[in-house]
């Protein structure tokens, strides 16, 4: 029922969607030296190439729905990690090809074991096309279901690669103090012109009453490997931010003992970083919200690096709020030392 329902709204927007993209069509612009049109369709949208039959009445399509329908890790109301759109193989023309998010399921006898591949940049610059092969229905149903966070995580991660680019492009965020006291440079998006500077500490605001967005940056000496460990990163994240925003009835921002935070370890361009994903809130007042942050080492200056993001939307929606503050990591680069006083 769910999924009829969802069908039924996707394709009283299709037609808007066709619209879109070809509106884009029109002002899109070559990048890089290319000829390749940019990508359309809105951040966080995955455009599904399967039949009819298949998408709306098959154990498959009922799989790879529910992956890609699958709720956003770390928020406190259920929100999907994509808008999901679909046509048909034969209606994949080249309108739908400029999409910026596109998923083909091949389901075929031809192959001896499933597969996932993807392709970038295919039929535009900053397009994901990402294929899952396998040789029966049975077989992909239950490829999809083990690889969902694969599958999840790559989508997704494309998504902040995409907006951290044009992030760096924008380059309207203030760059100075960032790249003065922390070593490095980071881009975030306009309209948060709040800005607290303490030493080792870095605050930006929109510091709005709704669709509030924060980014704190802070450091601290790096002394072993254990600081990157959960219980570590949560213990720093309360004293730091407690120490340094506060509130209303004499409270401080801590992360939510009612929820877990996920925690995982990464590499981004070669850096190892340590996330925490989930909630935050005020200790005596009725505020909160998702956060993410990450940690990592700046070896010039042998100081660990914590950028945090986190919104304030009550009874909103926070799934691309938080994206896009997060896309922010993205665009984070050690400086060398010797130039970090010259870039401005």
């Amino acid at each position: 029922m769910e999924k009829f329902i969802l069908k039924q709204h996707i394709m009283k927007q299709v037609s808007y969607f066709v619209s879109l993209i070809g509106i884009s069509l029109l002002f899109a612009s070559c990048d890089g030296g290319g000829s390749f049109l940019s990508a359309s369709s809105t951040a966080n949208e995955v455009l599904v190439v399967m039949a009819e039959n298949d998408w709306n009445d098959g154990m498959a399509g009922r799989a790879l729905f529910d992956v890609l329908n699958s709720p956003v890790a770390g928020l406190p109301q259920t929100e999907p990690n994509f808008r999901i759109l679909q046509v048909t193989p034969e209606n994949f023309t080249s309108t739908f090809k400029m999409t910026r998010n596109v998923v083909i399921p091949e389901i075929s006898n031809i192959y001896s074991a499933p597969k996932l591949s993807s392709e970038l940049d295919k039929y535009a610059y900053g397009q994901v096309v990402m294929t899952i092969k396998a040789p029966d229905t049975l077989t992909f149903v239950n490829y999809v279901i083990q690889n969902k966070e694969k599958i999840i995580d790559y989508l997704v991660n494309k998504e902040l690669e995409r907006t951290a680019e044009w992030l760096t492009k924008d380059a309207s965020s203030p760059q100075a103090e960032i790249r003065k006291n922390f070593g490095i440079s980071m881009f975030y998006p306009k309209g948060l012109p709040t800005i607290t500077t303490e030493q080792d500490f870095y605050w930006a605001t929109n510091n709005a009453g709704e669709r509030r967005q924060d980014i704190v940056i802070y450091q601290f000496p790096y002394t072993n490997e254990n600081v990157f460990e959960k219980d570590s990163l949560i213990a720093i994240q309360n004293r730091v931010l407690g120490q340094h925003i506060k509130g209303a009835h004499n409270s401080q921002m801590a992360i939510s003992k009612m929820y877990d935070p996920f925690y995982k370890k990464m590499d981004v361009d070669g850096i190892f970083r340590a996330e925490l994903r989930g909630l935050w809130e005020m200790t005596t007042d009725m505020m909160g919200g998702p956060f993410v942050s990450q940690a990592f080492v700046n070896p010039n200056t042998n100081k660990v690096i914590v950028a945090t993001v986190f919104v304030y939307a009550p009874e909103g929606k926070k799934r691309n709020l938080i994206r896009n503050l997060e896309a922010s990591f993205y665009t984070i680069k050690i400086l060398d030392p010797n130039t970090t006083a010259e870039k401005k």
